[in-house]
């Protein structure tokens, strides 16, 4: 059972019937992506949309922790780590280098209520992943300490993976997997395959799976995504490009509200045409 405390913070992270629409824009660690120029502005207009939780860099939630606190905004994710593929700022390259960048106590002060942490499977370096699992579990360990939520991404960037291999649905029910027995309180994982074969990842997963985002794509195929992976039984969604490189992203924000709280798929593509 989990301490009242964590609990709280957990609960922050959903709606009241159980689903999640987080905003993840964690994405600057990496340089300047279309659609992050202005981080306060939009970091502002985000909050204002009310998803259940935005998820930033360390960075972004030291210098914009102020934008935070109202009594309806959202919980706040931070990553408590980052991914080097190059030395070069956006340039190509294996992503499996993976270094924390701040502390749970730190996340803690700054009023976070979650930490999201990244574990790359396909390693081509069995050290490379051995560090990174051991990250997780001491980072889980620390997170219990302190009551803070524990969300793990699995993720196939590591260049062992091919492309076939990234498809296959039963990487996924070991990589979820993984990270539920590492200490993970929500997984948030990649929706693959169809939804007879995603629902082995939810079924064999002991804690809720919250769907990624990924590239941008049309709003029909967010929708198909999105009812599929509800249809299995996921938690919800966190995405991140899809929101803050569209048209309207607070409206955005409401459509997703709309398809994973409601189910209601028109009033998605009404507001995100």
């Amino acid at each position: 059972m989990r301490h009242w405390n964590k609990e709280i913070r957990m609960n922050r992270l959903f709606s009241e019937d159980g689903k999640t629409v987080m905003v993840a824009m964690d994405h600057g660690q990496g340089g300047v992506k279309p659609g992050l120029a202005n981080p306060e502005k939009l970091i502002g207009t985000i909050i204002k949309a009310g998803p259940d939780a935005i998820l930033l860099s360390s960075g972004l939630a030291r210098t914009y922790n102020y934008l935070f606190g109202h009594k309806d905004d959202p919980a706040l994710v931070i990553s408590s780590d980052f991914v080097l593929g190059n030395t070069i700022p956006q340039a190509s390259g294996s992503l499996e280098v993976i270094r924390q960048s701040i502390s749970v106590e730190e996340a803690v002060r700054l009023g976070a209520d979650a930490i999201k942490a990244l574990l790359v499977f396909g390693n081509k370096d069995i050290e490379a992943q051995a560090d990174n699992q051991e990250y997780i579990t001491h980072l889980a360990e620390e997170c219990n300490r302190w009551n803070l939520p524990l969300i793990v991404e699995p993720t196939t960037w590591g260049s062992e993976l091919d492309a076939e291999k990234k498809k296959d649905v039963s990487l996924y029910v070991d990589m979820a997997r993984i990270a539920g027995e590492m200490g993970a309180d929500l997984v948030k994982c990649d929706y693959v395959g169809t939804p007879e074969e995603y629902q082995a990842v939810v079924d064999n997963c002991p804690v809720p799976i919250a769907i990624l985002g990924g590239s941008k794509a049309s709003p029909d195929q967010i929708a198909d995504t999105i009812e599929n992976a509800l249809s299995c039984g996921v938690s919800g969604v966190v995405f991140g490009r899809n929101v803050w490189q569209s048209v309207d992203p607070a409206a955005t924000v409401k459509g997703l509200q709309a398809l994973t709280y409601n189910n209601d798929r028109e009033e998605f593509m009404r507001l995100c045409k």
